[in-house]
């Protein structure tokens, strides 16, 4: 029962949280109708993608409540109870902790980049999963059973990470104590999550594409992945479209190895679509969708990368003789080569 593909692109005439200002505020944020018609379409149906990456962000969550619940890193703001690898410390050493234990933790997302790319982008940010819940706020504006669904989803998700964050710098004992440090701690904790969706709602994907420093940074060292977004034209495609409709940093995915100009904010000029692109999966879902294709004879895939075919120009210069050629076969070099 899925939708041909030009039923897929077709743009919707509305959607019920724009109008008039706020239609052509939400265009220039990346979020028109016609990306959430098609975020509609995939959102329908069940996808592998969407089940790694609630393993992946579990595990994200995992970290972030863990190190402090450990006391493995803490900074009691309230308190005073700092933590250091699981002992009693005092500020300086709580602190050093902390950035020891963030760098870690970005370290690791680092290496996780050099073989696939932004992969931790598209599966393992959180504030990545919080643009794309609040993109479902949006997609389904006739059916308000779905919308208070994907509103009570973002609100939960931003309450657990301002509570994750929390925890950083807050003793648990604070959320359970006696007046006021409770309601001082449980007021900053629903402050941040109002925050976290408001950001979510505002900003969107154009976080990631011009203003995520750490993205940013992987997009400028980008190195030669061997796992990403590679689309392979003699698979299942049907030049509709979608994957570009739904691309949330506005990239076509079949063309990822061209340059595209700078994105603006803090973004890099002349670097590939490669390294700008999130790794998030969307246009993988929706190819395979509109094509009815399987997992792996979709043109699209999150897969092992090919090389890309070479050029005509790229074969010319191959062809051209080289100066340390230039001699007899057999003979001695030419003078001067």
């Amino acid at each position: 029962n899925r939708r041909p593909a030009a039923r897929v692109l077709a743009p919707a005439a509305t959607v019920g949280a724009f109008g008039g200002a706020g239609r052509a505020r939400a265009r220039r944020w990346g979020v028109t109708p016609a990306r959430f018609r098609t975020q509609r379409v995939i959102l329908g149906h069940p996808h592998r993608y969407r089940r790694y990456r609630g393993a992946t962000m579990a595990i994200t969550f995992a970290i972030l409540f863990g190190v402090p619940l450990l006391g493995l890193a803490r900074v009691d703001l309230f308190g005073g109870a700092h933590r250091a690898l699981g002992r009693d410390v005092d500020l300086r050493v709580g602190l050093v902790a902390v950035c020891a234990a963030i760098a870690a933790f970005y370290a690791a997302t680092f290496v996780i980049n050099l073989p696939a790319g932004r992969m931790f982008c598209g599966f393992g940010c959180p504030v990545g999963q919080l643009h794309r819940l609040a993109d479902a706020t949006d997609s389904f504006p006739r059916d308000p059973s779905r919308r208070r669904r994907a509103w009570a989803e973002l609100g939960l998700f931003a309450l657990a990470l301002s509570l994750a964050v929390s925890l950083w710098w807050t003793a648990p004992g604070a959320f359970v104590g006696g007046w006021p440090a409770a309601a001082i701690a449980w007021s900053s904790v629903l402050a941040v999550a109002a925050v976290a969706v408001g950001h979510a709602r505002r900003f969107r994907w154009n976080f990631c594409r011009k203003l995520c420093p750490i993205g940013l940074y992987y997009s400028a060292v980008q190195s030669n992945a061997v796992v990403g977004l590679d689309f392979d034209r003699g698979r299942a495609c049907t030049d509709c479209g979608a994957c570009m409709t739904i691309c949330p940093v506005h990239l076509d995915p079949r063309h990822l190895e061209a340059e595209i100009p700078t994105p603006g904010g803090l973004g890099f000029d002349g670097l590939p679509g490669a390294n700008h692109c999130l790794h998030c999966g969307a246009c993988v879902e929706i190819c395979e969708h509109v094509t009815h294709a399987k997992p792996r004879a979709a043109a699209l895939g999150l897969r092992r990368l090919r090389k890309p075919p070479m050029t005509d120009e790229a074969a010319a210069a191959l062809a051209e003789p080289r100066p340390e050629d230039a001699h007899e076969p057999g003979g001695p070099p030419a003078p001067g080569a």
